[in-house]
């Protein structure tokens, strides 16, 4: 058994072809971009971390030097006990010394810069500012920590967190109980080395609440809704991708620093690459649509047109021509040789077809004037034996049943006729028989009703008839023919299924073998010349060779099924002809 190849299509094939091909361009590019954006992500993230990392030590540092100053006041704990238990005049050189205190413990680091020690119990409220501190600035800070006080009747947490006085923001941190506050202020700009701070970064100083203090180092510098503690120990994308951001958590207070890289400073050139990437892609794109597009003009339906074509020319469409024009000179000689070829095979055709209508014209005849002779021939013997038996009333009445017989045996029209009118010549036939065997046949016809005007070929039930007639019907016995008509699906074809049985002795086997291998001999007798010339009859009407069936019945008789096409596809108008 031959194997057959699957066969891909053209179009599919260069269609997989140029996607994959784009597939892959975009994988490779995807694979660069993503390679490439990962690389500058984390030479920016580490940079970040760096910055973080000395901006959050120099604020720590300064935080730390400013809590070492307060230790140092704190341990001379004798003086600060005078505001409590001492005279008014004590507590007048307590005042004197905590100020020459507070003075040298501001000493202790170039970071310090405001102290505070504020006796509640007395009211007395001592300060050592820092050196560029104005008088207004002095009053405005003495005036916070007294608000201080009064929003903070108990203790006060003693972390460093923020409070803007004035137009300044400082980080404050607070001793306070019910008797004394002591704390120290330093103004946030101060935090930070800011003279050394790269403008490519920008340092992001936020409260607990993530409020923004302030801001500096570089000129693009995020917003409030940028900012978020998710950033806090880890780096990543703003909520726009507008900037990288890592941050940090002061171990001293509830301060936040944030370091920010805008976009466009983490890619630098690399975003016009990127530019450059997508440019080519969609050029790739457009490129790969337009030969797309292109080959589809050119290439494929011109192709699809040729199979159309083909396909109609299988269905029997000899008219079928492609275009004169064609995009390119390939296709220009292909349409051009194949309308040549259609005309050539058109002709040819057309030749073949004339010589077989002839055969078939011929044969047509050759069978009518096979079965109509039969007919007469058996008449003529029926009417020859008669004679010799004197029934002169019997052959009168037998020769007017054959006239009705012979008017519709050679009556014009068309090659099928319907289905009622070929049964009321049988029940003519059956009458006319009845003559020459008086009681021998019983028979019953059984139709469908609704189908009376279905076509079939004229003398189908005749002929089968006659043979019975001819070797199962004796004087001797009853025989019985039964004839049915019923609409039937035969090959997911609705056809009206004919069945004519009688209980003779049936056929001869030799003559079912031949019958089924396809190879009638007819006898020197003409036995059997009347089935087979039928079953040839429907062959070239209905182009089907398996629509009559030949069978003996159990115990005996035969049985002839027909099944009949409702459309005959080939007609002639010799069938009808004397």
């Amino acid at each position: 058994m031959e194997r057959r190849i699957k066969k891909d299509s053209f179009m599919r094939t260069i269609t997989i072809g140029v996607v994959s091909y784009l597939i892959l361009m975009i994988v490779i590019l995807s694979a660069v971009w993503r390679n490439t954006s990962a690389t500058l992500e984390d030479g920016a993230g580490a940079a970040l971390i760096q910055a973080r990392d000395i901006s959050l030590y120099q604020m720590d540092d300064v935080l730390k030097a400013n809590e070492q100053a307060l230790a140092s006041v704190l341990q001379n704990n004798d003086n600060i006990k005078v505001f409590e238990y001492g005279t008014e005049n004590q507590r007048a050189i307590a005042a004197q010394n905590m100020i020459q205190i507070l003075q040298r413990s501001a000493l202790t680091s170039s970071d310090v810069e405001t102290l505070v020690f504020y006796d509640l119990v007395g009211d007395t409220y001592i300060a050592k500012t820092g050196d560029n501190a104005t008088y207004e600035e002095t009053v405005l800070i003495e005036k916070a920590v007294r608000k201080l006080k009064d929003e903070n009747p108990g203790n006060m947490p003693s972390e460093w967190f923020y409070s803007k006085i004035g137009e300044k923001n400082y980080a404050v941190r607070m001793y306070k109980n019910k008797k004394r506050m002591l704390g120290a202020l330093v103004e946030v700009s101060n935090l930070f080395d800011i003279s050394s701070a790269s403008d490519t970064i920008t340092y992001t100083l936020t409260d607990e609440a993530g409020a923004i203090i302030t801001q500096f180092g570089g000129t693009d510098a995020p917003q409030q809704g940028d900012i978020s503690e998710r950033f806090i120990g880890n780096g990543g994308w703003s909520e726009g991708k507008d900037f990288y951001i890592t941050g940090a958590k002061s171990t001293r207070g509830a301060l936040r620093i944030y370091v920010s890289m805008p976009r466009s400073r983490v890619f630098g050139s690399f975003q016009t690459l990127q530019v450059v990437l997508i440019g080519l892609v969609a050029a790739a794109i457009l490129l790969l649509l337009l030969m797309a597009l292109y080959t589809r003009r050119t290439v494929y339906s011109p192709l699809a047109e040729l199979l159309a074509s083909m396909r109609k020319i299988e269905n029997g469409d000899q008219s079928v021509r492609l275009p004169d024009e064609a995009d390119t000179v390939e296709f220009q000689q292909i349409n051009t040789s194949f309308n040549r070829m259609m005309d050539t095979i058109v002709n040819l055709r057309m030749r073949s077809y004339e010589e077989r209508i002839a055969f078939d014209e011929a044969t047509l005849k050759y069978v009518q004037l096979q079965i109509k002779p039969h007919f007469f021939l058996n008449a003529l013997t029926t009417i020859h034996s008669m004679s010799f038996q004197n029934r002169n009333e019997e052959i009168r009445e037998y020769i007017e049943r054959l006239s009705r017989n012979i008017r519709y045996l050679f009556k014009s029209g068309l090659h099928a006729v319907p289905l009622s009118e070929e049964m009321e010549h049988a029940r003519d036939y059956i009458s006319m028989q009845e003559i020459l065997y008086p009681g021998c046949v019983f028979d019953f016809i059984d139709i469908e009703p609704g189908i009376e005007d279905y076509p079939i070929p004229q003398l189908l039930v005749h002929t089968i008839l006659e043979n019975i007639y001819k070797h199962a019907v004796s004087v001797d016995r009853l025989t019985s023919i039964l004839i049915s008509a019923k609409m039937q699906e035969k090959d997911g074809e609705e056809m009206c299924h004919l069945i004519v049985e009688d209980d003779g002795e049936g056929y001869p086997e030799e003559f079912l073998k031949e019958v089924a291998a396809g190879d009638v001999k007819v006898k020197d007798d003409g036995h059997g010349v009347g089935l087979w010339n039928m079953k040839k009859t429907l062959n070239l009407m209905y182009r089907r060779d398996d629509l009559m069936e030949f069978s003996n019945k159990e115990p005996h008789g035969t049985r002839v099924d027909v099944w009949l096409p409702r459309r005959v596809k080939r007609q002639s108008s010799l069938w009808t002809q004397s």
